[in-house]
């Protein structure tokens, strides 16, 4: 069986023909294994189609183990899917392999329906939790970004000049027989027909080793392998892409300004396979910095603007590979060239991108040894997961992928999330707080009322007359004073309050706490605290626990002495009140 990549072009050969089964058995696998592989599946590499391959190999020789060994699909019983399932011990490892081959047996026609009941109805061993995947300390990102932005950096100011240095050669600049002028034959021989001048043993002749040789000479106009890998890091971390889809981007993209505008986005298509080929194409915005912060950035550093825009980057990566898509003819946004061509590719030029080599030269460790001598592993799930929690907005999936699988395992957003809710619970505690508070007119607010009764009124937001009502006891309602129970927020104006003495008038607007009502706050307060451990919780929080807190407010305004008098004053006559209260008999039935 023969795989055919998309992306690559590449052929990659799959034994089949020494499956230990029947031919007819063996015939029915191969298609089922053609059937996963073509072009409506989301397999499009053959890395992936390589474990589908591997579980089929597995159940053909579980099939050839047991006895008998079916002749036919439709000879193959529960009892072989269950012999198949039993060659695992570890339960993750069980569960991995049996889903995966019903994702290749799917749909399939030929399976007797009690083999189908058990492969596709049997309860498979619970999953392990998965290892979380937490974003970069703030630290540990600075670290990754400064070494990114350092390769960047270096390869762009490199390149640069030697595509300068090409452009002056080419056009009769430069001193015949100088150095500079030499270097530009080469440069110019590289770009013409991709190589440099030969000696016999395959090495540069001796110009190119006075210019430091065959890499060297070639690296003035090509990204290197690890340059590339620094490129794709630095565009998923900016736009909080996967780095597989960054590492496909193609150099065509569109500018609805031509490129020639003040155009802040650049439209690029990508490619996620696993979609389906419904679904797998996507065009991204590559955008640039917003206006506030680009202007900003600029007035520091001209690398700053660049490092923070997908836009600017993505224009640098096209402007620094261009000579390399003159020499290949590729369309690849990443195509680079390697020092040599070990893998016996047939080429030294790629755009595959390996980031675990850029990691180990730059001295990260692996991810296995993350923090091994101060430095993170460098991990492009967290890469992702970082640039998620940092811009938090959605990036090729939708709102709720993002809140409930991205940020909801982010201990930072989870932190930061804790602290917003704790905030907005305690502004708004304190401002039911607040609302409910009674107003307590104060001893030395009633003296003055008898000296000034209009300045005693301006500070008590009353009319004098109303004041003077209050003090003398003609206004009181249960505990406290009512300012016009006429003009209640209970009922239209005009109309009797109706509200409960209890639960209404500590509630109410109109209320104020006056020093002759202490002594029977104090006692309903008492009384109130000691109902709380005979009565349900329930049913205690929902009748008194409002009214306890806002007595518990007005006895804070009177000293522990002026509390300790009052309760001494409590009569027989503030104990019968309390208890026409509690029973409800002062209010509307």
């Amino acid at each position: 069986m023969l795989f055919h990549e998309e992306s690559t072009g590449r052929t990659v050969r799959f034994d089949c023909s020494d499956l230990p089964v029947s031919e007819p058995v063996r015939d029915w696998l191969v298609r089922r294994l053609a059937e996963r592989a073509g072009a409506r599946s989301g397999v499009k590499r053959a890395k992936s189609f390589r474990t589908g391959y591997q579980v089929v190999r597995d159940f053909a020789r579980s099939l050839a183990e047991c006895e008998p060994s079916p002749a036919y699909p439709s000879d193959i019983t529960a009892e072989h899917i269950r012999a198949f399932a039993s060659r695992y011990e570890d339960p993750q490892t069980r569960r991995t392999c049996v889903t995966r081959l019903r994702i290749a047996l799917r749909g399939c026609t030929e399976l007797p329906e009690p083999a189908r009941r058990e492969l596709f109805q049997t309860r498979l061993p619970v999953k392990q939790a998965s290892v979380q995947i937490t974003a970069y300390s703030e630290a540990e990102w600075q670290k990754i970004m400064t070494a990114l932005r350092r390769d960047v950096r270096l390869c762009r100011d490199r390149i640069r000049g030697g595509m300068r240095l090409l452009e002056q050669f080419r056009a009769g600049e430069l001193e015949v027989g100088s150095a500079e002028a030499e270097l530009g034959g080469l440069l110019d021989s590289f770009a013409t027909s991709g190589d440099l001048p030969r000696a016999r043993d395959g090495e540069g002749t001796a110009e190119v080793k006075r210019h430091g040789g065959v890499v060297s000479v070639m690296r003035m106009l090509s990204l290197s392998q690890q340059e590339a890998g620094a490129f794709a890091l630095l565009l998923a971390a900016l736009t909080a892409e996967n780095l597989g889809t960054v590492a496909k981007w193609p150099a065509v993209h569109r500018r609805t300004d031509g490129g020639t505008g003040a155009s802040s986005v650049a439209l690029v298509e990508q490619r996620k396979p696993r979609r389906g080929p419904e679904r797998e194409h996507r065009v991204a915005a590559v955008e640039d910095l917003p206006a506030s912060l680009s202007s900003v950035l600029e007035q520091a550093s001209g690398d700053e603007t660049l490092f923070h825009s997908p836009l600017r980057l993505y224009a640098l990566l096209l402007e620094l590979t261009a000579p390399a898509r003159w020499i290949t003819g590729s369309t690849g946004a990443f195509i680079n060239r390697r020092a040599s061509d070990r893998g016996g590719q047939g080429s030294c030029w790629s755009d595959e991108i390996r980031i675990e080599r850029w990691a180990r030269s730059r001295g990260f460790p692996p991810v296995t040894r993350d923090g091994e001598n101060g430095l993170p592993g460098i991990d492009v799930r967290r890469i992702r997961q970082t640039a998620l929690e940092i811009q938090r907005r959605p990036v090729s999936h939708s709102r709720n992928t993002l809140r409930d699988h991205y940020l909801r395992r982010g201990e930072t957003v989870r932190e930061q999330s804790r602290k917003v809710v704790a905030e907005a619970l305690e502004e708004q505690v304190a401002k039911a707080r607040t609302a409910a508070e009674v107003a307590v007119l104060s001893p030395r607010l009633l003296s003055l009322a008898t000296q000034d009764p209009d300045a005693a009124a301006t500070e008590a937001g009353l009319a004098p007359e109303v004041l003077k009502s209050m003090a003398s006891g003609e206004r009181d309602t249960g505990v406290v004073a009512c300012r016009d129970h006429r003009e209640s927020p209970h009922a239209p104006v005009g109309e009797a309050c109706p509200a409960s003495f209890l639960n209404g008038c500590l509630s109410c607007a109109n209320a104020r706490a006056l020093p002759h009502q202490l002594p029977v706050q104090i006692a309903l307060h008492d009384r109130l605290a000691a109902l709380r451990p005979n009565l349900d919780p329930q049913t205690w929080q929902a009748r008194y626990a409002l009214p306890l807190a806002r007595l518990r407010s007005i006895l804070g305004h009177y000293s522990a002495a002026e509390q300790t008098a009052a309760r001494a004053a409590v009569t027989a006559r503030h104990a019968t009140l309390i208890d026409t209260l509690l029973s409800g008999r002062t209010d509307l039935r």
